[in-house]
């Protein structure tokens, strides 16, 4: 069996909204036919799929589960249903690619039609102990290890708050994104938003929306051949401390969590964290950025505020991060949200973002998860040098 280069050929994204006229299927059948439009690619040619699905490893059909060979009507050599999104989605996949057990694979996933009923997305109250029978939301879980950290290291509410203004008013600009044009925010109007869960005011917390996003990954000979340049999956790697949303977190288990599955995915790159140009992060919450910075190594644990504050993360900032406005003002779909990383860190690879466009950015990195759901991914994107 022989190791092949892979790369991503092909994007899909649908219009993000608060709320779709559509259901679960009809979105993500929509992002696959652009990913492989993107592509220039068949669905023929697709012999692997990475999407939520009752089975191999599974049969209950929960919400959003679908059997995808009867919908595409064909079969497939390779479905990936252990975390079929974001970061592990794709390193899954080139895995898949990479030793033959496909050619091609579409990691996609969305929803719609699901928010426009109630006031709180139900995946945020997963069916789990401690969850269901107190009210417990996910949100909640971030700030219990926030609340270590800021009695810990005492941070700068105003300078934190810069990170969420720089991140909405990316979004704000963003034609694209389900914020588009609600801003100029300042940080007056961050701190002075609803205090939700201490230390999480409103705006300090992603959004819930509905959308789809697809990735078509195929080895680089045939994305060589595609429409546009392949993208590289450079390195990945992925840290599994714990069943998100489950077991109350604890700063001092998961404060660093993310740490290996750095060290691991920019040893496989032969990169650093200063070779990055653009920074997808999964941004919740407006803390959680930071936690990601200083677990990159950027800076010391507790100095991330005042560090991002002095290097800027906006488009003129030393650390870009989300372009497109992130999961704070793009888009947040659910399970598919982590996808949608990707999907601006090859816009801005291939200079083709809507948001703000990073100019000559040759990597990118891309994380999923965080401290409050105990698992942590990243991966890292280059051009095809």
């Amino acid at each position: 069996m022989r190791n092949k280069k892979v790369a991503i050929a092909g994007i899909g994204l649908t219009k993000q909204s608060k709320s779709l006229e559509e259901n679960n299927l009809t979105i993500c059948i929509k992002a696959v036919e652009q990913a492989l439009i993107d592509a220039g690619m068949q669905l023929e040619e697709i012999d692997g799929i990475s999407g939520r699905w009752p089975g191999p490893g599974g049969t209950k059909f929960d919400p959003g589960v679908v059997d995808w060979t009867g919908v595409f009507g064909k079969s497939f050599r390779w479905v990936g249903d252990t975390y079929p999104q974001g970061v592990p989605g794709i390193l899954d996949a080139a895995a898949a690619v990479s030793f033959g057990l496909c050619n091609s694979a579409i990691v996609f996933g969305g929803q719609a039609g699901v928010l426009n009923t109630s006031k709180l997305a139900d995946y945020t109250q997963p069916n789990n102990e401690f969850i269901q029978p107190w009210g417990f939301f996910t949100a909640a879980h971030f700030a219990m290890v926030a609340q270590v950290y800021f009695a810990r290291f005492k941070p700068s509410r105003e300078k934190l708050s810069q990170i969420a203004v720089d991140i909405r008013n990316a979004g704000s600009r963003n034609p694209e994104a389900v914020m588009y044009g609600k801003g100029p925010y300042g940080v007056s109007d961050i701190v002075d938003s609803p205090l939700i869960c201490d230390p999480f005011h409103l705006l300090d917390l992603c959004l819930a929306t509905e959308g789809a996003s697809a990735i078509l990954i195929t080895s680089l000979e045939r994305a060589l051949d595609c429409p546009n340049d392949p993208i590289r999956i450079l390195g990945g790697a992925s840290e599994w401390h714990r069943q998100q949303y489950v077991d109350p977190v604890r700063y001092d288990e998961v404060g660093s969590i993310g740490k290996d599955a750095f060290s691991r995915a920019f040893a496989t790159a032969a990169l650093t964290p200063e070779d990055i140009d653009v920074y997808e992060l999964y941004d919740i919450n407006t803390w959680e950025v930071v936690r990601q910075f200083e677990t990159l190594g950027l800076c010391a644990e507790g100095d991330g505020v005042d560090f991002l504050f002095e290097n800027g993360i906006s488009v003129d900032g030393k650390y870009p991060t989300n372009t497109d406005g992130g999961l704070l003002s793009f888009s947040h779909t659910g399970w598919g949200g982590p996808n949608l990383k990707i999907i601006e860190a090859v816009r801005q690879l291939r200079s083709t973002s809507t948001g703000d466009q990073i100019k000559d950015a040759e990597t990118a990195l891309v994380t999923g998860a965080g401290s409050g759901a105990q698992y942590f991914n990243a991966a890292i994107l280059s051009k095809n040098r």
